[in-house]
């Protein structure tokens, strides 16, 4: 008899028949388009021909393939089992697998204890993860594969989901970034997603078998991984059939069944009764009549700026230029400020090429005299949006300006009273608030772009429907889906399942509209009801273009709404009127002609800065328009990777005299530690108490081995000892200084559990706990026979002095170290550490008291850079407090500030958690001074901050200030960061110019 295996995953339908002897017959991989029965249909009928009445054992495996297996009768495998069956009968001798889906991945260890793991939640690092980027970057995955052969240079890029990873290829994208630099990297985080958020701090070794469609199909993909784990060919396997493995397993499972001809198994399959639409809940429809919908379109046409026709224009002309994370536009203004022309095109992840085409249209329409001589003069072009250095660099743009003030400037020239701009992109959200026409208040989306235009573009895309029936089709749906209001990935499940209930095109569009308002209005702006938003509200960017959208948002905002019929433009139209702002009498724009952009050449190369200690891996481009080169450099993280020197900055900067101070602790020499060494892992907690643990073990006797900072190669091989991607990226940094003492074979690693500073208050649970994540997941450590001294204390000290129960935990704890130890030696020792972080944090507190008297003094404004005190670690604050220098802000951290201690004189809200508290009371400082901003940053996957940024910006908001809150992680990309801090700037100087009014 013959077996047949059916694997029906998220995007493919995979078919095996196999005989008695496993000798695979025949074979079957086909996208499914979300037509799951329709592709099975026909998989099966091809397959008829080659077996037309033998009759086989059919068992079925996969994520969409339950409910198929329950209609037509048919055993059903849970596809990490039928993955393990598979290999224990084609591989046996594979130690660990790694099989990779369309939105699941799975990683099995078969030695050494069993464990079969699987996503759960997140498609992040799957071949939906990687078509998604692919279309990103126009292109298929195939030829994403061929791109990443070239890749030279390996950018970081988070795999945690395909939304985050946009935001990260999107800067590269408009930077100039080789593709084959960013496809290779896309690879690089796929490996990287599943090493860190599978194994989960587990050792993958041995021979592994990498196993799954995306990993048969793509070579570079399998190079990647091989990398990341250190594997050589012969502990490599990558069967030919890896692709179908799940699918053999299936038909392993199933291999003593009843057999059946495929013939039978098709009638079953047409005969089955589909429970279509039981389970979808549905939303009222977007529009209640096709009058309704005509009476829509009239209205929101009537707003519209002022045009005047280009062909009969004469005199000087304004230019303003938007390269936006999708495409890129232009608007071209007169001196009244009327749009003579307009372009718009998608920028399909070349924007160089898109802009050269963009100005080719430019000089193409503008109107000639009789002469044959221009009858207009460009005098001056702004650019804005990702793009603006790249562009500036390369077609000698005369200036820039952040996309939100370009934004704003264009709202206030058409409707002037508005007290609310909401701004969606493709990536991007920017939601301004303006008060007597000022701006109040900026938030932008810090990550995900679950309420943006790329979801919807992305969705029709995957959904294969070209975009404009895909809208087309929302506005006339009568019987919307509700989708939720969830993350992407979480919304791709959604409709994928509503398709297979059978809803319309229509109703999952209209859905879709109606999710990404949700998401923009409670997620990004988590505004606790939408008359909050303001009383003249008016929308704008590209996806308000989307009737279907802009419907969706004044549904839920119960009124209407303005968007200007340029509302695609407002951030090029905006930018011409900046421009024609800017113009000084009798200027002439420095933009290149017409032929010079036509014979604009570029080319790339890569680097390593060595001008300074951060080594950065530059991408250098050069532009050649014949008569003048340019360079353009990205990945730099200070102006010596320009060529440049460092800018003669007097500005105080309270992070690095921190970060000097902290560590400023001379450690004994081995000849004067009786005790041997001891290593202090510089992360985590160390960045609050080092001075303290320092002098407390130096006069204990040891000598003091502080951890050397990461670089990107030390966290590379520290990876797979994490064990959840969610982690905070300060705890993932620990895992590193502990693997480089390790190395270096420091005999023992100091790693206390602290439950708080004082008794009275509380430390972070991962702060306090993480000491016990290392012992059980960092087997590299006890591999090399360091080891870990965790002295549990409850509190640290008590006033100034060290707590009551100190010394004891202490003694207990390093007593096997050191047995001749006593308990008054701790104590003493523990007296001169209180008294030395004492010290310290007067030192600090001196500074900022003299940082504040620099810029009373010299009339400069200053920035509370508020976060955890490991945020101080460079690797990982990204150099941000020298971003804030470079426009010109003395930099404070929050514990540099004379405020009062918790509960003396502070009103608002309060925590009882110790460095939230301490960020509070840092917020109430700011904002009473006039010459101070606040910017808070918090890390991805902090429970904790993602409450306190809230309480932060409430206490702001009291006084009339606004909050700058800036998420970061592992990723170094910096141009969202830039947006941020410009788009501060610009509000303070706005409400500097009208009278400081808050």
């Amino acid at each position: 008899m013959l077996h047949a295996g059916v694997d029906i995953g998220s995007k493919t339908v995979k078919l095996v028949v196999l005989d008695d002897d496993l000798t695979l017959l025949y074979e079957s991989y086909e996208r499914h388009l979300s037509n799951v029965r329709e592709t099975l249909g026909y998989t099966l009928a091809r397959a008829l021909v080659h077996f037309p009445s033998e009759p086989m054992t059919v068992g079925v495996t996969g994520s969409a393939g339950m409910q198929l297996a329950d209609l037509l009768d048919l055993p059903f495998t849970q596809e990490v089992v039928a993955a393990r069956t598979a290999i224990e009968r084609r591989i046996p001798q594979a130690d660990v697998a790694i099989e990779i889906g369309g939105e699941d991945s799975k990683i099995l260890f078969l030695t050494g204890g069993e464990e079969l793991r699987m996503n759960s939640t997140c498609a992040g690092g799957t071949g939906g993860f990687i078509d998604t980027i692919a279309g990103m970057l126009d292109m298929n995955a195939e030829k994403l594969n061929v791109c990443a052969h070239g890749c030279r240079t390996v950018h970081a890029i988070a795999s945690r989901c395909a939304v985050f990873a946009q935001m990260d290829v999107r800067p590269l994208l408009n930077e100039g970034v080789p593709k084959e630099d960013i496809a290779g990297s896309v690879f690089d985080a796929v490996a990287a997603q599943c090493i860190a958020g599978l194994a989960c701090g587990r050792p993958i070794g041995g021979t592994v078998a990498l196993l799954g469609g995306p990993l048969h199909f793509l070579s570079a993909l399998r190079e990647r991984f091989k990398l990341r784990l250190g594997l050589d060919d012969e502990h490599t396997v990558v069967p030919p059939d890896g692709h179908l493995f799940v699918a053999e397993g299936a038909a392993f499972d199933a291999w003593d069944g009843e057999g059946m001809t495929l013939t039978a198994l098709i009638e079953r399959l047409d005969a089955a009764q589909w429970d279509q639409d039981a389970t979808l809940e549905r939303l009222d429809a977007l529009f209640a009549s096709e009058e309704e919908y005509d009476e829509f379109v009239r209205r929101h046409a009537a707003l519209n700026a002022p045009r005047a026709d280009l062909s009969c224009a004469e005199g000087r002309v304004f230019l303003g230029v938007d390269s936006g994370s999708e495409a890129i536009k232009y608007v071209l203004a007169d001196e009244q400020g009327r749009v003579l022309r307009t372009y718009y095109e998608r920028s399909a992840g070349s924007v160089v090429e898109a802009a050269q085409a963009m100005l080719v249209d430019l000089w193409k329409h503008l109107p000639l005299r009789h002469d044959g001589t221009l009858a207009v003069e460009v005098a001056h072009a702004c650019v804005t949006g990702y793009g603006e250095e790249l562009l500036k660099r390369a077609f000698a743009l005369d200036s820039g300006e952040v996309e939100t003030v370009a934004h704003v400037r264009a709202a206030r020239e058409l409707v002037p009273d508005a007290d609310f701009i909401l701004d969606i992109g493709g990536q991007d959200i920017k939601c301004v608030w303006l008060r007597d026409g000022a701006v109040d208040d900026i938030v932008l989306n810090e990550a995900c772009s679950s309420g943006c235009g790329a979801l919807l573009s992305g969705m029709a895309w995957s959904m294969n429907v070209r975009f404009d029936r895909f809208l087309d089709a929302a506005v006339r749906a009568r019987r919307p889906v509700d989708l939720g209001t969830r993350c992407t990935v979480f919304m791709t499940s959604r409709v994928r399942h509503a398709q297979k209930e059978g809803a319309e095109l229509g109703d999952i569009a209209a859905g879709l509209a109606y999710s990404v308002v949700r998401n923009a209005v409670y997620k990004v702006i988590r505004a606790r009801d939408v008359a909050s938003l303001g009383r003249r509200v008016v929308v704008q960017g590209g996806t308000f273009m989307n009737d279907a959208v802009l419907r969706a948002f004044e549904n839920l905002y119960g009124a209407e709404v303005a968007r200007p019929a340029l509302a695609a433009h407002m951030g090029a139209y905006g930018a011409a009127l900046i421009a024609r702002d800017r113009a000084r009498e009798g200027s002439r724009s420095g933009l290149l002609s017409r032929d010079k952009v036509e014979r604009l050449a570029s080319s790339k190369r890569t680097e390593l800065c060595g001008r300074c200690g951060n080594a950065c891996r530059l991408t250098v481009t050069t532009f050649d328009d014949g008569d003048a080169v340019r360079t353009f450099t990205v990945g730099n993280r200070c102006e010596r990777g320009l060529g440049e020197d460092a800018p003669d900055n007097d500005l105080p900067d309270l992070f690095a005299y921190r970060l000097k101070r902290l560590f400023a602790h001379r450690s004994l020499p081995s000849n004067e530690a009786p005790r041997g060494d001891m290593g202090l892992p510089r992360a985590l907690g160390m960045y609050d108490l080092y001075p303290f643990w320092h002098t407390l073990l130096s006069h204990l006797g040891f000598r003091v081995v502080p951890s050397r900072l990461p670089d990107a190669a030390l966290r590379g091989r520290a990876l797979e000892t994490i064990p959840s991607e969610s982690l905070c990226f300060p705890a993932k940094l620990m895992h590193a200084h502990l693997v480089d003492l390790a190395e270096r074979g420091v005999a023992a690693a100091f790693l206390p559990y602290v439950d708080a500073e004082k008794p009275e208050g509380r430390s972070c649970p991962v702060l306090a706990g993480y000491p016990f994540v290392l012992d059980a997941n960092v087997d590299f450590v006890h591999e090399r026979g360091m080891k870990l001294v965790m002295p549990h204390v409850e509190a640290l000290l008590d006033g100034e002095k060290p707590a009551t129960g100190l010394a004891p935990a202490l003694l207990q704890a390093l007593q096997p170290l050191a047995s001749d130890l006593d308990l008054s030696e701790v104590e003493r020792a523990a007296l001169e550490a209180a008294r030395e972080l004492g010290r310290f944090r007067q030192d600090v507190a001196d500074a900022g008291r003299e940082a504040l008297a620099y810029m009373a003094e010299h009339d400069v404004p200053g920035v509370v850079l508020a976060g955890r005190p490991y945020h101080g670690d460079p690797a990982a604050n990204h150099a941000v407090p020298a971003l804030l220098r470079s426009y010109g802000f003395a930099v404070l951290t929050e514990d540099a500030l004379p405020v009062p201690e918790a509960g003396e004189g502070s009103d608002g809200p309060r925590s009882r958690w110790e460095y939230p508290e301490r960020i509070l009371r840092a917020a109430r400082f700011a904002a009473e001074r006039e010459d101070l901003e606040f910017v808070m940053l918090y890390s991805f996957g902090c429970g904790l901050d993602a409450v306190t940024v809230d309480q932060a910006r409430a206490v702001l908001k009291a006084r009339g200030r606004s909050l700058t809150a800036l998420k970061i992680d592992e990723m170094v990309d910096l141009a969202a960061t830039r947006i941020r801090v410009r788009s501060m700037v610009a509000a303070r100087e706005d409400r500097l110019r009208r009278g400081g009014a808050r």
